[in-house]
């Protein structure tokens, strides 16, 4: 199951991720993973799965009053792929391949955001 947690500080177990299909050749997009911004936090439907091994459109609305952005990064905080900052009201999406399982991280590093908390972390299932 996908599991949401607000964190304050992480430490995680390493884990494997490719990138998204190539221009050539594009991924089947198995699911979309759908999540809000507010101020100082992210939401998603909890009872949400994703599985090691699929491709996936991570969504993000923005219900809050302020810009928001969502950094997806990996176990060692490695920047993987980005929603770029989104106005009130407004949405952006990006695709993934999570080829193994393992517990990822979802930041807003727009301003003080991310020092406020707004930090959340799911697990890919194998």
């Amino acid at each position: 199951m996908l599991r949401l947690t607000a964190l304050a500080s992480v430490g995680l177990a390493s884990f494997g991720l490719a990138a998204c299909g190539s221009a050539d050749e594009p991924a089947t997009i198995s699911q979309t993973v759908d999540f809000t911004a507010t101020e100082y936090q992210f939401g998603a439907d909890p009872t949400t799965e994703i599985v090691s091994g699929t491709t996936v459109r991570l969504t993000l609305t923005n219900n809050g009053t302020l810009d928001h952005e969502m950094q997806l990064l990996d176990a060692n905080g490695r920047l993987i792929d980005r929603i770029e900052r989104v106005a009130p009201g407004g949405s952006g999406e990006v695709v993934v391949s999570f080829e193994e399982p393992g517990v990822y991280q979802l930041i807003c590093d727009i301003d003080d955001h991310l020092s406020r908390g707004q930090r959340s972390s799911f697990t890919v299932n194998e």
